[in-house]
């Protein structure tokens, strides 16, 4: 039903949900297409059971989280 291909988890029925920033096991951004004719409950349980899957499958690539700023001190 599920298939991961790095950043993106793919159900069969085209609903598509990428990881932009964090990691599947605890994503802060994610981007979610394909899930138009759906009922809210569940799409919403869907893609908990695509984000699951994606967090348990060792295919799944980590996405690599942006640096921090420096933090710039000026002295007197």
């Amino acid at each position: 039903m599920w298939s991961v291909e790095g950043r993106q988890v793919i159900h069969r029925s085209g609903l598509a949900i990428e990881v932009i920033e964090g990691n599947f096991s605890q994503p802060m951004n994610l981007s979610i297409s394909g899930g138009q004719g759906l009922p809210a409950p569940q799409l919403a349980l869907m893609i908990r059971e695509g984000i699951d899957f994606a967090a348990n499958s060792k295919g799944a690539a980590p996405v690599i989280s942006k640096p921090k700023r420096p933090i710039l001190k000026l002295k007197k």
